[in-house]
């Protein structure tokens, strides 16, 4: 069913004979001799004149009524006025009177809402066909709502009206409005439905692209209809098309990772026509980095609809990803393809008509609200009610380093409503100091009882999420190969790795034989799955597996646990600002793939990065690997060996986890950890009798490998001159 508006009209007439009592001198006059217009919605809130409601898309300002005698096509006006529409009022009196209309004659009832046209206009029609034939421009329909000048405060509607306990006709058709009896009233439905088209386009970013919000951002309307017949009955006319200026990003929504853009047109067709002249699309500027390279202006061409058709009243979204950098110039745009596209008719609420009861309501415009490094938000959150309301702090909570929620206390966090019956509600939430996201619980209540939810996320300037692992190989051991390997989750997973003893010369020892069950004494890494976890402490037994050639098959065989009751968690470490220790920036990446040595680099901290797990940890005194040097260059090619080794080790390292739905993701693109990186995480996580809410006790060797050389760890629990290593990637 389409759920649109509804307004009851009701027309109602007793003659001036009342009740007629035991006195027959006491005659009681009630006052329904009027047509009645009885409103039951929260489109009709506007109660600050400087002020577009919340509902701007729903909100009608007046309406203009008109009846016409239907009289075979010449259908005269009969009635016509106009309506201010200032606040829920319940009953509106009507000028008309019940009688005043033929008995059982047919009558057509126009309403109209937010029309531009003057009141005297509309009072000159004298027929149904000069009503049919007018158009309206509204210049800047694609900023309506908007704070912008000479931009629309209200979208034009329009509906017919049908006898109250029939069908909606399909096709205009007139009713009976004086059936000769006072005593009956007559009560008029009528749907009310905009001439205006709504566009959303939400634009993804692809994986190796970053969105940068600045000055330049914004969109143009190509081929924007900005003219529309009143009346939806009429066939589209010549529709009138423009550019127009661009509109600033100040309009957008927006995010780390999707960019959303509403605008607005009328309806339009350019079916057989040549679409650079008459197709409307949209041309948005998107300033992105992409490979480390910035583009302050990027401009991509969205085509609104490919049917070559804009209807009225209706909401299109499109979605697609943004993967490479746009066009410098807006006249040459790069245009987005693989879009998605969705068409509904653009309608939000049921609107239930009571002739008792005045409008009952509650309209929050969000009900996710995200605040970043601040602690006050004033502009976000909006609502529009029949009454008054109180925000109550329901909870708060933060998810903690092994992935299990936390209570935080809801002390200083609160919801601020603005008095009367619209406005804005204030969140107040000091910053969380912990280093992760504090999700907030509100309960939006009327003094009708209508309650509305709403879950802030706020961010700090630095914070951690996790992601469970799940097992752990290498991509450079396959199974279809003398060195066999844990490439698929099957069971044959890898056996220990070493290294020749003596001098590095960039050639590992695989076996693919440790039945003795000492891997961990010969091999400086092994793969390691999650045998079981524990979803109630979010921690995990994580064994060590090998191939065995005294099997009957290529399967595993388990040589005891890496650690019991440990801590399998990937974390995901997003930094949004420089500080004087360390630049944000991605890091550079060398011929090699690896992470450039360069000492510049190894300031850079990426603004995005993960944290390889446990499954991935370098047992550095294992393996022959503590025979070999941080600083010896055996092959002279410019690396020292053991950070060669662990280069080597980070590029082919695979990680993998589960999805909700429990399918394999992999991560295959891991790297050495730059010099500042390090410290960060050093910096973030606690130490060995110390706590952190978001990041475990990760680093507890006394070294660890930079993509520039060691570095050491001031929360070291162990002794001991090697390097050890934990792999980073960048996740955006």
């Amino acid at each position: 069913m389409r759920t649109l508006y509804y307004i009851s009209l009701l027309f109602m007439l007793t003659l001036v004979v009342g009740c007629i009592y035991d006195d027959p001198t006491e005659v009681v006059y009630e006052d329904n001799d009027y047509v009645m217009l009885q409103v039951s919605s929260p489109a009709f809130n506007i109660t600050r004149a400087d002020t577009i409601p919340l509902s701007y898309e729903d909100a009608v300002k007046h309406l203009d009524v008109f009846i016409f005698l239907d009289n075979n096509g010449n259908d005269s006006t009969i009635h016509y006025e106009r309506i201010a529409v200032n606040a829920p009022e319940g009953t509106i009196r009507l000028k008309a009177k019940r009688n005043s209309f033929i008995a059982n004659e047919q009558y057509y009832v126009y309403v109209i809402a937010n029309s531009t046209y003057s009141e005297n206009s509309f009072a000159a029609i004298a027929n149904r066909e000069q009503l049919r034939l007018l158009k309206q421009e509204d210049y800047r329909i694609h900023v309506t709502g908007q704070k912008i000048s000479n931009a629309p405060t209200h979208f034009l509607m329009d509906g017919i009206a049908y006898l109250k306990g029939h069908k909606e006709p399909v096709t205009p058709s007139p009713s009976i409005l004086y059936n000769g009896n006072d005593r009956d009233e007559t009560i008029l439905k009528v749907r009310l439905r905009r001439a205006a088209a709504k566009i959303v386009v939400k634009l993804r970013k692809g994986k190796d692209v970053t969105f940068n919000y600045n000055q330049h951002l914004g969109y143009y309307v190509k081929n924007m209809p900005y003219s529309t017949m009143v009346l939806q009955e009429m066939e589209p006319h010549q529709t009138k098309l423009r550019i127009p200026e661009k509109t600033t990003g100040e309009y957008f929504l927006w995010d780390d990772n999707e960019v959303t853009i509403t605008a607005y047109t009328y309806s339009h067709s350019w079916q057989g026509e040549s679409f650079f002249e008459h197709g409307t699309s949209l041309i948005v500027n998107i300033p992105i980095t992409y490979n480390d390279v910035v583009y302050t202006n990027s401009y991509y061409q969205i085509i609104l609809n490919p049917e070559s058709t804009i209807e009225r009243n209706t909401s299109y979204e499109i979605t697609g990803t943004i993967n490479a950098p746009g066009a410098e110039e807006s006249d040459v745009p790069l245009e987005l393809t693989q879009l998605k596209y969705k068409a509904v008719e653009w309608s939000n609420v049921d609107i239930s008509i009571s002739n008792n009861n005045a409008p009952i309501y509650l309209s929050v415009n969000k009900d996710t609200v995200r605040m970043y490094n601040i602690d006050r938000d004033s502009t976000t959150l909006k609502f529009s009610s029949s009454s008054p309301v109180t925000v109550t702090t329901v909870s708060s909570h933060f998810i903690d380093k092994f992935g299990i929620k936390q209570s935080y206390p809801t002390t200083g966090i609160n919801g601020v409503p603005d008095s009367g019956i619209a406005g804005e509600i204030t969140i107040n939430s000091p910053i969380p100091t912990n280093n992760t996201i504090r999700y907030i619980e509100l309960l939006v209540r009327n003094e009708e009882g209508i309650e509305k939810r709403v879950y802030v996320e706020q961010y700090p300037l630095v914070y951690i999420t996790n992601q469970q692992g799940w097992y752990s190989y290498r991509d450079d051991f396959k199974t279809n190969n003398s060195r066999p390997t844990t490439y698929q989750h099957k069971g044959d997973r890898i056996v220990a790795v070493g290294l020749s003893s003596g001098t590095w010369n960039n050639n590992h020892i695989y076996t693919n034989d440790s039945y003795n069950r000492s891997v961990r004494s010969n091999y400086f890494w092994q793969s390691k799955v999650v045998s079981s976890y524990n979803e109630r402490t979010g921690k995990s037994t994580t064994s060590f597996y090998e191939w065995s050639n005294y099997s009957s098959g290529n399967t595993a065989s388990i040589v005891g646990t890496c650690e019991s009751n440990t801590n399998a968690r990937m974390y995901h470490v997003r930094i949004t600002a420089t500080s004087e220790e360390f630049t944000i920036g991605r890091p550079r990446i060398d011929s090699n793939g690896y992470t450039d040595s360069n000492k510049d680099n190894a300031l850079l901290v990426s603004p995005s990065f993960m944290i390889a797990s446990r499954l991935g940890a370098i047992y550095s005194t294992y393996g022959n690997l503590n025979n070999i040097s941080d600083t010896e260059d055996s092959n002279r090619n410019g690396i020292p060996d053991r950070r060669e080794i662990f280069n080597i080790h980070c590029a082919n390292y695979v990680e993998v986890y589960k999805d909700e739905n429990g399918n394999a993701i992999i991560l295959d693109n891991w790297r050495l950890p730059t010099e500042a990186e390090l410290k960060i995480i050093e910096s973030l996580q606690g130490g060995e009798n110390e706590d952190a809410d978001a990041i475990d006790y990760l680093l507890n060797g006394r070294y660890y490998m930079s993509a520039s050389g060691p570095v050491f760890n001031n929360k070291a629990s162990q002794t001991g001159d090697e390097s050890a290593i934990r792999c980073v990637r960048d996740a955006y």
